[in-house]
């Protein structure tokens, strides 16, 4: 999606940049990101990460950044950047013990 030329960014990042904080549009937002990131803490759980949380964490940031590298910089290869980044951080975490 970051490659599209009409990639606008996150909709859920928009739609929370000007509303309240007890909003509904942010409670939303907030259930989205909980969702990703417990996506990519599952996955790192399942390929047997020791701190599949603290990874989790990492790569979300990364997620984070490519849309905003995205949308901001109109950088089409974003993704392909976070990409290599995640592959430096998955080659490094440590793998859960035996």
């Amino acid at each position: 999606m970051f490659t599209d030329p009409g990639y606008k960014g996150c909709p859920f990042q928009r739609a929370t940049a000007e509303v309240p904080e007890d909003s509904r549009i942010n409670r939303l937002a907030e259930t989205h990101r909980a969702w990703v990131r417990a996506l990519f803490t599952d996955l790192a759980t399942q390929s047997g990460y020791a701190d599949p949380e603290g990874l989790a964490r990492q790569l979300h940031l990364l997620y984070d950044g490519a849309q905003q590298s995205a949308r901001m910089d109109h950088e089409p290869s974003a993704a392909t950047t976070a990409r290599a980044a995640a592959a430096v951080l998955l080659d490094a975490a440590a793998p859960a013990p035996d």
